[in-house]
């Protein structure tokens, strides 16, 4: 990304408009924007372009809290209940309904019954990949 994120800048450096850069690499307008707003405020001269390093091009362009999201209290209470309220569904009469009458009940402010079961089924389709790999002898 952050070669990309070079070249894009080179681009419009060289002249090259935002319509073109976009086509050119396969990106939004509004992006190609973003990142030549960002590199415009930054100051840094076009001849310095090339010689950044990728440490500090990231944190050039990084958008401070972009990707840093915490789960919620509720959703962390929920995920530590979801193996045991899995292993309990295989049981016989057992159901979602009931298992999420039991949640609600305990955790009267968790989630509703329809993300629970959302949540329920993420959790159950989770896989645990295991290869067999067959071996005929000689």
């Amino acid at each position: 990304m952050n070669t990309k994120l070079k070249n894009i800048l080179l681009c419009h450096a060289s002249g090259m408009g935002i319509k073109s850069i976009s086509s050119a690499f396969d990106i939004s307008r509004n992006t190609v924007r973003r990142y030549v707003r960002m590199y415009q405020d930054s100051g840094i001269p076009a001849e310095k372009l090339p010689s950044l390093s990728d440490a500090r091009l990231q944190e050039l362009f990084a958008i401070p809290g972009a990707r840093e999201r915490k789960p919620s209290e509720r959703q962390v209470r929920l995920e530590a209940l979801l193996p045991d309220y899995a292993a309990r569904l295989s049981r016989k009469g057992m159901t979602v309904k009931k298992l999420y009458e039991e949640y609600h009940t305990g955790h009267p402010d968790g989630y509703l019954k329809a993300s629970f079961g959302m949540k329920l089924r993420q959790f159950m389709l989770q896989t645990n990949a295991i290869g067999h790999v067959e071996h005929r002898a000689g």
